[in-house]
């Protein structure tokens, strides 16, 4: 039983030059990708909105927000939909991140991933970037995503 526990079933969400990791818990589902309303006066991070389930769903670029630059012709694009973690969940329930391919599970059991402290800066929003049984990846900062949503609707 307590093996089970230090297993946790994931996604890699594929961003440019990057995948993703967060546990399946904190994606909402996967959609198709649809093109955002675009809002005045936001980030160019701020992709838009969006209507998911009756709710209005704001969409972002992680690449842009994590100061990168976005692929030129993405294939397989879809919508990741990410439940909050913040303490303004009633105000944010949820965001979508655009991904650049389609997304892949797999399981990680914590003795798996080491931190990789050399090579590029992290961008703002990246926790940790870790080796997970020989990939490489990124913890995202989802509390910091949150954060800038709110400070720029």
């Amino acid at each position: 039983m307590e093996e089970s526990l230090s297993i946790i079933a994931s996604l890699y969400l594929p961003v440019t030059g990057n995948n993703l990791v967060l546990p399946n818990v904190s994606i909402a589902e996967i959609v198709d990708y649809q093109a955002p309303e675009p809002v005045a006066d936001t980030p160019e991070w701020f992709l838009g909105n969006i209507k998911w389930r009756g709710v209005t769903l704001p969409v972002i670029s992680y690449e842009l927000l994590n100061e990168k630059t976005l692929p030129e012709s993405p294939e397989n694009t879809r919508l990741a939909v990410i439940n909050t973690i913040g303490t303004k969940h009633t105000e944010l329930p949820f965001f979508a991140i655009v991904t650049q391919g389609i997304p892949s599970q797999t399981k990680v059991a914590k003795d798996s991933i080491k931190e990789i402290e050399e090579g590029e800066e992290k961008g703002p929003a990246e926790l940790l970037t870790v080796n997970i049984q020989g990939d490489k990846a990124t913890i995202p900062n989802v509390e910091y995503i949150e954060e800038m949503i709110l400070k720029s609707q």
